[in-house]
């Protein structure tokens, strides 16, 4: 669901303008990105991701990005978008993969990655409403330039690569 996160958080900016929109992309992808980071790095990601895709680092990480946004808005509202982005990274990759609960707890999820095409019409989807809820917050002289489209179609394509890299780590069975 890498990106779908984005076109989930392209959504979630749509509610609230005066948010930075890399801050809310960042808070959308930051449990993928640090476990990227685990991973290049070398540093343990726990199993299944539990370090970075549990219920408790990816409540941490939610505190932290509403505190930042705090700072940067004072807006309590985009607070709470902001945190809400976070969280609902679990619930998305509860679609598309099979993630942790808690330390000890059951791994949980559908798993549609094993299911590619219904896996890309659910992020395609995803991908696609928060492009055209994004889409509505620009100035209407701006809203069709071919930019915007390409936008779109950058998504889609990184979408159908990051499912194909999936694929070819053998259903994601490698150390990263």
């Amino acid at each position: 669901m890498y990106a779908g996160h984005i076109g989930f958080g392209l959504g979630a900016y749509s509610f609230r303008k005066t948010l930075p929109l890399w801050l809310v992309l960042v808070a959308a992808q930051i449990p993928d990105w640090l476990d990227a980071g685990s991973c290049v790095a070398d540093i343990s990601r726990g199993p299944n991701g539990m370090y970075t895709h549990g219920f408790i680092p990816v409540g941490a990480a939610a505190i932290v990005f509403a505190l930042l946004a705090y700072a940067i808005t004072r807006n309590v509202t985009g607070t709470m978008i902001v945190a809400l982005v976070v969280l609902s990274h679990w619930g998305l990759d509860y679609f598309t993969g099979i993630k942790p609960t808690w330390p000890g707890g059951p791994v949980v999820g559908m798993n549609l990655y094993a299911r590619p095409l219904v896996d890309f019409a659910l992020e395609s989807a995803t991908i696609l409403a928060g492009w055209l809820l994004y889409r509505r917050t620009l100035p209407k002289s701006v809203r069709n330039h071919g930019w915007t489209y390409a936008t779109l179609l950058m998504l889609c394509t990184l979408q159908v690569l990051a499912g194909a890299a999936f694929a070819l780590s053998l259903g994601g069975h490698t150390k990263c």
